[in-house]
């Protein structure tokens, strides 16, 4: 066999180790290492639905970005706000690869939304950001944070960065 088998398995939100298991609609995208649509055999590599957090893709040898959203994109849309983490992955003539996709809940997000521009800072502020935007960016943000409970595996991961911070 020439061609490789990608096996794509999407998490329940917030849960890495947890595969979906309701027939949830989930939508893969496969994209070159230039974020460009994977286009092969007369097939486009996007919006291919998984049922049950999988999905099996045959595929061309190479090295894909993957990844999944909650509604399809369509011609000019975005991939909407339920976005899985992209994977990076490289698959030979007949290997079988899986990608365990996760879906990281609101809380996670904004979680590591803040502790982006907060790092970035600096770099934002020189490329022309004003310091208000940001700290109105990051306080938003943890307004709203404060307001709905951490899902069990955001709240483990803060509590180790507190014991980091400690050592």
């Amino acid at each position: 066999m020439c061609t490789a088998k990608l096996c794509v398995w999407i998490t329940a939100f917030g849960h890495p180790c947890e595969i979906v298991n309701t027939a949830d609609q989930w939508y893969v995208h496969v994209v070159d290492c230039e974020g460009n649509v994977v286009q092969w055999c007369g097939k486009e590599y996007r919006n291919l639905h998984a049922r049950c957090g999988h999905l099996e893709i045959e595929i061309p040898p190479g090295c894909y970005s993957v990844f999944a959203s909650h509604t399809p994109n369509t011609s000019g849309s975005s991939f909407g706000n339920r976005l899985t983490h992209v994977q990076v992955v490289r698959v030979n003539c007949g290997d079988e690869a899986c990608v365990t996709l996760f879906s990281p809940t609101l809380w996670f997000c904004g979680n590591w939304f803040t502790n982006a521009v907060s790092i970035y800072r600096p770099k934002l502020i020189q490329h022309g950001v004003e310091e208000q935007t940001l700290t109105a960016a990051i306080e938003s943000v943890s307004r709203l944070l404060a307001k709905i409970p951490a899902d069990p595996f955001s709240a483990n991961l803060q509590k180790l960065e507190r014991e980091f911070a400690r050592e």
